[in-house]
């Protein structure tokens, strides 16, 4: 049996170093494609730039290929050249500690039918590249001399292109009969250890038979015992028969009752594995929260640049039909953006990474901030949108205005999308009223289709959809989004009523009470203190940012509205840029190369000058509550989140510059 496990594992040895090599000649033929296509590349690109630098780097690649070529003709000689050989695979960029395995893979299976097709379509490939260089040559002399003409030129990129094209079914070829030996080398393994394994196991098979004859008496004594013990017969103790496994297990039984240590230690082996459990999940928790918020800030920036533009060819001067494409790339953009948004908060709340601020905050403005922010979308469709405040609301209380505001466009979103026509009302009213708490309900109606009592249960779950089938989109992220923020408040999420006619969301929420009453100013259109073009004029804007693409966005957005703009690619420039010249604003990116937006703002902060006042504008996808307190930690002025809305970007920009 020992005997069949040292074949066994001899042979599983060296297979595992065949397969190996195998990998390695995979791994090298990749290295010789890439090298020769980056040799020709080059040499194309040096017939027309001329620049020396192209020609040495077609020479460099030239070198894989020449290499792995002097390996295969050294390890053809009689006797093979192993050190040549080494040489000429190391010049072919192939691991060291690959070497001796692809050497070895070479001279066992040359003959081998898959092999020695894939050396025939190497050799053939190898005469037609070295064809190049005596062109290169020629080409070389005759650039460093100066006397080569745009002909001469074109006849050498044709002669060039014809050994390419010539290469191509070789280098095909090489690749196709490479990965056929490796399946073939593969399955003839497996065939190997497949049998031997049978074997193996089967001889064993036989053995345990025969052992298990003389085991029984034993174990039917262990049986009889552990009867007894479970009877609570801890007393008890099995005659050992013999010194073989058996008899080890008999004595192991009769001191099973002395050894309540052991158990202990299970038990604490237990709890060390289940707190280890705990620390990976956390570390997975906190992996999938980088991986979220890093895929949100790779999916805003692109974003940022087509919902910009598309809200410029907005802005300008379109056919009805151009209009419509315009308006449903603004709406997609939008629904992917919220989406984000919301997969990114939701992500937070089930982590137990959301915070609820208690800042004083008006519920009537809330209110009517919410349904101000849904007209849009309710003079699109035959809807009228109302809302109503008791009078017993308290105008200020202590609370998380953003939350709020969160949950209220939620349900009243879903309430819009689900109604084609009537109305939808929001309600607000004191439910108790306590020395320190005011229990403050809402109330979302609608006039819409309603839900199916058999659905009404499931509803708040995420990715629930049930009316996907009505064709009007969306997957469900929104309601389970409000229950998870209603749930962190402590307050109740649930549905009044629901009818083909209608329904009825309601939840409630704690709010602290503020110790003074402060009268809030009256809401008005924030288009009201836009200034006029003429305003901006004169005003000199800098923008850093290293995506070229929302460069020209913010330049495009700017210029329409009068600002002279220049541009940056980094925080780098963006200081010497100001110290050239003088600039009223900056529009600072955080993500930058050579210097970020922190440090940018930072230097500029510290300069020893007038220029450390110049108002900054932190403008990134990062749109979190953390980012936007670590950017005026750092001295900015403000924060706008991509994709930005044009009109919201002038306004900072000019609410910024009167203050300054």
């Amino acid at each position: 049996m020992a005997f069949l496990i040292v074949i066994e594992l001899f042979t599983l040895n060296f297979a595992i170093k065949t397969l190996s090599a195998v990998r390695s000649y995979v791994g090298g033929e990749g290295l010789w494609s890439k090298a020769q296509k980056d040799a020709l590349s080059h040499l194309k690109v040096y017939a027309y730039s001329h620049n020396e630098q192209d020609y040495q780097a077609f020479q460099q690649f030239l070198k894989v290929p020449l290499g792995d070529g002097a390996a295969r003709i050294a390890l053809e000689e009689t006797p093979p050249d192993y050190e040549a050989a080494r040489l000429g695979f190391l010049a072919g960029r192939n691991h060291p500690d690959d070497i001796d395995g692809m050497i070895k893979l070479m001279l066992r299976f040359n003959q081998v039918k898959y092999l020695k097709q894939t050396i025939f379509y190497w050799k053939k490939a190898e005469g037609i590249l070295l064809k190049l260089i005596p062109v290169s040559k020629q080409l070389h002399n005759k650039v460093t001399s100066g006397t080569i003409t745009p002909a001469e030129t074109q006849q050498f990129l044709s002669y060039i292109s014809k050994i390419d094209v010539e290469f191509m079914p070789m280098e095909d070829g090489f690749s196709y009969s490479l990965g056929e030996g490796s399946r073939w080398f593969e399955g003839l393994v497996l065939k190997v250890l497949i049998g031997l394994a049978f074997t193996v196991e089967l001889t064993g098979i036989l053995i345990a038979i025969s052992i298990s004859k003389g085991m029984q008496k034993g174990i039917k004594e262990i049986i009889s015992g552990a009867k007894k013990v479970s009877e609570e017969s801890f007393d008890t103790r099995v005659k050992v028969y013999s010194k073989d496994e058996i008899g080890v297990l008999a004595t192991a039984f009769n001191q099973m009752t002395d050894k309540l240590e052991h158990t202990i230690s299970e038990l604490k082996n237990a709890k060390v594995k289940e707190l280890r459990q705990s620390e990976r999940a956390e570390a997975s928790e906190k992996i999938k929260q980088v991986f979220i918020a890093n895929m949100n800030h790779e999916i805003l920036t692109p974003m940022n640049a087509i919902m910009g533009f598309a809200g410029l060819l907005e802005e300008s001067e379109m056919s009805k039909e151009q209009m419509e494409y315009t308006h449903a790339i603004m709406k997609s953009g939008e629904f992917l953006k919220g989406l984000l948004n919301n997969i990114l908060d939701l992500s937070k709340i089930e982590s137990g990474h959301v915070q609820l601020e208690r800042q004083p905050l008006n519920i009537h403005d809330v209110v009517h901030h919410a349904v101000s922010m849904l007209k849009p979308e309710i003079n699109k469709k035959s809807l009228t949108i109302s809302y109503h405040v008791d009078s017993d609301v308290p105008r200020l209380v202590l609370g998380d205005e953003m939350r709020l505001s969160h949950i209220l466009l939620n349900l009243l979103s879903n309430a819009v999308k689900f109604t084609p026509e009537g109305s939808v009302l929001v309600e607000a009213y004191v439910i108790d009223d306590t020395d320190d708490v005011v229990w403050t309900g809402f109330s979302v109606q609608d006039t819409g289709m309603g839900i199916p009592a058999d659905k009404q249960d499931k509803i708040f779950e995420s990715l629930d959809q049930f009316r996907q089938n009505k064709g009007l989109g969306g997957i469900g992220l929104g309601l389970s989004m409000a229950k998870h923020l209603v749930d962190l408040h402590g307050g109740d999420i649930f549905i009044k009523t629901s009818t083909p006619d209608g329904s009825d969301f309601r939840f409630s929420l704690p709010f602290y009470k503020h110790a003074e009453t402060i009268q809030q100013p009256i809401i008005e259109n924030g288009l009201d203190s836009c200034s006029p073009q003429s305003e901006t004029k004169n005003t000199r804007v800098l923008v850093a940012d290293d995506n070229q693409l929302n460069q020209l966005l913010i330049i495009k957005v700017l210029e329409k509205r009068g600002y002279c703009v220049d541009a940056v690619n980094n925080g780098k420039q963006a200081l010497e840029k100001l110290k050239l010249n003088n600039y009223d604003i900056i529009l600072m990116d955080l993500d930058m190369p050579e210097l970020d937006g922190y440090e940018a703002t930072l230097a500029i902060r510290s300069e020893d000058n007038a220029k450390n006042t110049i108002p900054i504008i932190a403008i990134t996808a990062h749109a979190t509550r953390e980012v936007m307190e670590k950017c005026l930690d750092h001295g900015m002025n403000d924060f706008v989140a991509k994709p930005f809305d044009a009109q919201d970007l002038d306004q900072k920009i000019k609410a910024i510059l009167i203050d300054a």
